[in-house]
């Protein structure tokens, strides 16, 4: 009668401790196989350290903004106000199109090429304004943004503007607190002041809304190379003053500055998905650094946001 009622009271204990084993199995184990699978691979997965590749971004300040979504993905002193060099003849850009039809006809004269000389315009040359304001661009030249802005200042001579009011204006209406224009080239006026100030910050929103509202104005600085012929049948080859071009996936837009205030500067959009825009500018840099600062930034932000 002992040994029974032992293996009775043994098989509740059993029945008891299955039931447990049970009920503990529903609460940690769910029964969709998906929320284990997520913790292995949690653990599973090496964790990017960010911050040490960061930590060789040799420029002043950096902003990565995350265009489509309206939000930064890494920034460093982003608000900082640095020289901007040639960067801002994005903003000269913007207004000349704002204004003036794509098909004003842009005569080169000698307090262009007196400017620098530096891109091989030819004195009495006749340009097509938006061939020309592509070829500025692409090239960073001084002499042909200098062309268009004069042919800018007549134009708007009969309203008391001229393409640095204008500029200025525009930075006004789009918000960009950071930002001042002396000239329209951003090149240095003497040893202790720039043509340009601005932060990464705001050239960040002011690529968001070329890209947005646009976009034509930056349509060709994406090619490593194009060939131009003038109205006056003189063919230009426009080199792209970004010489990382190739290491930057899915490019979309590139801008370099550099002058002894300045440093190197680099302002990029790149596609990160299908019509995903990410912004990246480094300024404060190094003539070579520019480009590594930018293209490490690039390689982290596609890591960052695969996460």
């Amino acid at each position: 009668m002992d040994f029974k009622n032992k293996l009775k009271e043994n098989k509740d204990l059993i029945i008891a401790a299955i039931f447990a084993a049970i009920v503990l199995c529903i609460i940690f184990f769910p029964k969709n196989s998906a929320v284990n699978n997520n913790i292995v691979q949690t653990i599973g997965k090496k964790v990017f350290d960010y911050q040490s590749i960061l930590n060789t971004i040799e420029a002043k300040s950096f902003y990565v903004y995350d265009i489509l979504n309206d939000k930064p993905i890494f920034a460093k002193e982003e608000h900082l106000r640095l020289p901007l060099a040639s960067i801002t003849k994005l903003m000269t850009g913007l207004v000349v199109m704002d204004v003036m039809p794509d098909t004003t006809i842009v005569t080169i004269n000698m307090d262009d090429i007196m400017l620098e000389g530096d891109s091989g315009l030819a004195l009495g040359e006749k340009w097509k304004l938006k061939d020309l304001l592509d070829f500025s661009l692409m090239t960073s030249s001084n002499d042909g943004m200098h062309a268009i802005v004069s042919v800018l200042n007549d134009y708007e001579a009969v309203n008391n503007k001229d393409a640095v009011k204008m500029m200025n204006e525009k930075t006004i209406s789009l918000g960009l607190k950071d930002t001042i224009f002396i000239n329209e080239t951003g090149l240095d006026i003497n040893k202790d002041m720039s043509g340009a100030y601005s932060s990464a910050y705001d050239v960040s929103m002011l690529l968001a809304d070329i890209i947005k509202n646009n976009i034509k104005l930056i349509s060709n600085t994406n090619k490593i190379s194009e060939n131009f012929i003038s109205e006056s049948n003189i063919e230009h080859t426009a080199s792209n003053t970004n010489i990382s071009m190739d290491e930057i996936p899915n490019l979309i837009a590139s801008k370099t500055g550099f002058t002894d205030l300045a440093g190197g500067n680099l302002a990029v959009i790149f596609d990160a998905g299908i019509m995903h825009p990410i912004a990246i500018v480094v300024l404060g840099s190094s003539m070579e650094a520019r480009f590594s600062d930018v293209v490490k930034l690039a390689k982290i932000t596609l890591e960052k946001l695969s996460e």
